[in-house]
């Protein structure tokens, strides 16, 4: 637990396993590719988590993950010890049961929570620098939403029985519907810039523009890596 005042930095992930990773983009990529690109998604954001000296980085996953075998050594940046990396157990529920829960264990000894995607890799470092600081501030709760009306950051300083309950999850009002719970719970919320999450193997043309980018491959380089091994890093 970060009672050294570091704030818990959680990506909530499923072991990858070919045939449950990223079962859309396995429909057209194949379940290794799809398997070896969710493994990537995750060591890129332990990488990046562990690069605030502020973040605890934490694995939020399902009892299948609690094993030590439950996530792979490529699931971790190179030269980091998994045991190094806390593994906390989402528990029964929906979404938003799992991720009250997560929030709740972290708030026990921690000033803030931040909960992310794994899915969306080569997010901006400044969109959880700004997470932290609005935070730090005196926002109640902050946002990172994604263009397909859902959102791939959550940060909370409080989190009261029920803030997430019975909202609408994985669908395109699922920012819209969190937002004005915030509201009526009269929480101060702070919105980030927009992200994009990585579904659909249309959703990889981005991730092809942004490793494009002077600089784009090292935002996340395991998911670079693994779209050249699944020779899917050229042009669409």
């Amino acid at each position: 637990m970060a009672s050294d005042g570091r704030i818990p930095l959680c990506v909530f992930a499923k072991p990858p396993r070919p045939g449950r990773a990223k079962t859309r983009l396995a429909a057209v990529i194949g379940d290794e590719a799809a398997c070896d690109l969710a493994t990537a998604f995750i060591s890129d954001f332990i990488s990046l988590a562990l690069s605030y000296e502020w973040a605890m980085p934490v694995l939020a996953t399902t009892e299948d993950g609690m094993d030590d075998k439950g996530f792979p050594q490529a699931a971790y940046p190179p030269g980091v010890d998994p045991q190094n990396v806390p593994r906390w157990l989402q528990p029964a529920g929906d979404l938003g049961a799992k991720l009250e829960g997560v929030v709740r264990r972290g708030l026990e000894a921690a000033p803030a929570v931040i909960c992310c995607g794994a899915d969306s890799p080569g997010r901006p470092r400044a969109r959880l620098e700004e997470a932290r600081e609005r935070l730090q501030s005196g926002c109640d709760a902050v946002l990172g939403p994604t263009e397909d009306g859902g959102y791939d950051i959550l940060g909370l300083r409080q989190c009261p029985d029920g803030l997430l309950a019975d909202l609408p999850w994985s669908q395109p009002t699922t920012f819209e519907a969190t937002y004005k719970r915030f509201e009526e719970r009269g929480l101060r919320i702070a919105l980030l810039d927009r992200w994009w999450d990585v579904d659909e193997v249309e959703d990889l043309q981005q991730l092809r523009a942004l490793f494009g980018e002077e600089g784009g491959e090292a935002r996340a380089p395991a998911t670079a890596a693994a779209l050249a091994r699944a020779g899917l890093a050229g042009a669409a």
